[in-house]
């Protein structure tokens, strides 16, 4: 996995093909923002993020305290991005604790909407409320590989192929107030849903 994610970087290209006015104006504030792709996407949503390290951004990935986690935290390591460990799908609440505590400390933790078991592109609230509890805007991440093998799993995951090309599609900066009850929560996440799709219907059609 760690020679296939180095393979990646050195062959594919990455193009913003929308949005890339909101990504200058995040990267000139300077604070973290809450990225967000479906779990489908996750290698060129993640390739993406990984890029703008080198313009100062400081990326991070929620990865799961297990075993398999030690080894993805050094893979996270390798590449200049922050390993957050927690387990969503086990512990929720601790996950959350670790996310908002990463964001405090000026980390901008990737979160994948319909992770880490779906429904495939069912939105969740958990970015939703990490974004209302710290004030860090969402920042929605449409992605598109050219060429890819397609996983037979929940989600139809996408393996990008080497030499191929990614193209970004990205929202504007979505700031999420303070939420009053869970529907409100689920109503924005379903908002959110319908313009990560549209976004990734923009990738996925942009022009070669």
């Amino acid at each position: 996995m760690a020679g296939y994610i180095w393979l990646l970087r050195l062959s594919c290209r990455i193009e913003i093909v929308a949005g890339g006015e909101y990504l200058e104006k995040v990267l000139a504030d300077g604070r973290p923002v809450v990225p967000c792709a479906w779990h489908q996407r996750l290698v060129p949503s993640g390739l993406f993020l990984r890029s703008l390290v080198d313009r100062g951004m400081n990326i991070g990935f929620l990865i799961s305290p297990s075993r398999e986690g030690e080894f993805m935290s050094r893979v996270a390591h390798n590449h200049r991005v922050t390993p957050i460990r927690g387990s969503s799908s086990r512990s929720g609440r601790e996950a959350m604790q670790a996310l908002t505590a990463a964001v405090a400390e000026g980390i901008s933790p990737m979160m994948y909407g319909d992770g880490p078991r779906g429904p495939a592109r069912v939105f969740k609230t958990g970015a939703v409320i990490l974004a209302s509890r710290t004030g860090s805007p969402l920042l929605l991440v449409g992605a598109a590989s050219s060429r890819f093998w397609q996983v037979n799993s929940w989600d139809s995951f996408q393996v990008p192929l080497p030499f191929c090309r990614f193209k970004i599609a990205l929202g504007e900066p979505w700031p999420i107030g303070p939420l009053h009850d869970k529907h409100e929560a689920e109503v924005i996440a379903e908002q959110l849903g319908r313009r990560l799709d549209a976004l990734c219907e923009t990738a996925r059609n942009a022009p070669p």
